[in-house]
Order: structure tokens, then sequence, then C-alpha cells
């Protein structure tokens, strides 16, 4: 009787302590998802996208029950960027999005072309509405760019960065959404394919520095990666489609709290 008594002062006690540590894990004041590189028609080289169309309805299917406050889409929606039916698909599947879920969008070069020009662009935007954006939610302003535009030498990417600035005035926290990952694993890395030029990395991390930007989340690599540079954190976000790397297909569920924001990959379940 007296040991039947001990051990339920102890489950009292240590259900109490349980119950105090999870009435104390902080609530998060909202989450959004970023999706990226669904690149219709990648897996089988342009002769269908059937697999892209399942794993981006799957996708879909949990943001569905997420219900995140937004969704961002940063680029390459088809592989080939001419084709009409890729991107026809890819608009019909984004659809099924709940209707109480804003989506916003920014191209990759599958979209807008490597060195975007006027044709290149002309077509884009046939077929979508923008290739930037910017919105204020609950105290942090979120900015998207058409990152293709970086390095191209067009005036369009004269006219993209005055547009940044104009939108970086001020003192404000904020998120930067890209197609391309300004660096991998170190801000001073080699230029390749996956990043962005290194005197157009440092003159475009400054001006992030200087104006109080956070995050920047990218994809175009197929694979995740995060690093940091002076306080910002770089999150690049493998792809829905086709993955180059280890990682399998899913998207980035980003919590936001009142003094820290997180991050983490959630893998998209197949259909057993």
């Amino acid at each position: 009787m007296e040991s039947t008594k001990k051990l339920l002062l102890i489950f009292s006690v240590v259900f109490g302590i349980s119950f105090q540590i999870c009435s104390k894990t902080p609530r998060a004041n909202f989450m959004f998802v970023q999706l990226t590189d669904i690149q219709m028609g990648m897996i089988s080289n342009n002769k269908n996208y059937d697999e892209e169309e399942l794993l981006y309805s799957l996708a879909i299917d949990e943001i569905n029950k997420l219900k995140p406050a937004f969704v961002v889409i940063t680029g390459d929606f088809v592989n080939n960027r001419t084709d009409t039916n890729q991107i026809k698909a890819f608009k019909q599947l984004t659809t099924l999005i709940s209707k109480r879920i804003p989506v916003y969008l920014i191209p990759g070069n599958h979209d807008v072309g490597q060195m975007p020009g006027k044709e290149s662009l002309d077509f884009y935007f046939k077929h979508y509405t923008s290739d930037k954006f910017e919105f204020e939610y609950k105290g942090l302003q979120f900015i998207g760019i058409n990152s293709s535009l970086i390095n191209s030498g067009t005036e369009e990417e004269k006219v993209q960065l005055n547009w940044l600035k104009e939108k970086l005035y001020g003192i404000k926290k904020r998120i930067i959404f890209s197609h391309h990952p300004f660096f991998i694993a170190d801000i001073n890395e080699k230029d390749n394919y996956s990043n962005i030029p290194l005197q157009k990395r440092l003159d475009y991390m400054q001006l992030f520095k200087n104006h109080g930007v956070k995050m920047i989340f990218a994809g175009h690599y197929h694979n995740n990666s995060i690093a940091q540079y002076d306080g910002i954190e770089m999150i690049t976000t493998t792809a829905v489609g086709k993955q180059l790397g280890k990682v399998e297909s899913g998207f980035r569920i980003v919590k936001v709290y009142k003094d820290s924001i997180q991050s983490f990959y959630k893998k998209i379940e197949r259909i057993k």
C-alpha cells in the first residue's frame, strides 16, 4: 500500500513538471511555407511530368492541412520555359492550394532563361503576372526578387535593383526570397552554377546587412543547405521535383515567433 502511494506521488510530480514544461512552449505567431523547383518535366527529361504532378499534388495536400499564412514558390516552375503544357499543368495544380492561402511566385532560370532578355521576359509575362513581390505581415517585410536578372547586365537588372533599394528603405526586419542562393556554404566560395557571382554576391549581402535582412530563402541547388554571413541566414531548400543529392522531395516550413524565426524541412509523404 505504501509503495503504491509513493508511485502515485512520483507520477503526479513528474506529470506536473511535464505539464509545466509543455505549457511554457512558445506558440508561433504564424508560419509560412517555401516550395521550390517543382520543375515540371525534369524527371523524365521533358517526356512527361507525371512524377512532378504527383509530388506537387501531395505537397499541396499537406500545405492545405497545415494552413500557413502564405506560400512562396521560389522558381523553376517548369523545366522547359517555353513548353505551354508544362506551364498549364503547374498553374492548374497551383490553383489547388486553398484560396485562403496567398501564393507568391518568383521565377527561376528555367522560367526566364539563364540570361533573361526581352524575348524571354516577354514570354514569361504572358503566363505569369509578376517576377517579384513585396509585402508586410505581422511586423515583418517579405521581398521576392528575380535572381536570374542579377549579373545579366540588362536594363531590367538595374530597374529591379532600384526597386529593391526602394523597398529596403527604413528600419525593418526583413526576409528575402531568391531562386538562386547567394552562396551555399561560405560567402567567399568560388563562383559556380549554384550561386551568385562573388562580386555581385558581396554587393547584395552588404545591402541586405545594412537594411535588416535576417534570412534569405532560395532553391535552385536541388539539395538542402544552411549557411550564415554576419547575422544573415542563407537557407537553401531542395526541390519538390527531381533531387540532385540524397535528400527526398519536400518543402520548408518556417515558424515565426516573437523573438526568433525557425525553419525545418518537411519531406513529402508518398501514398503507400
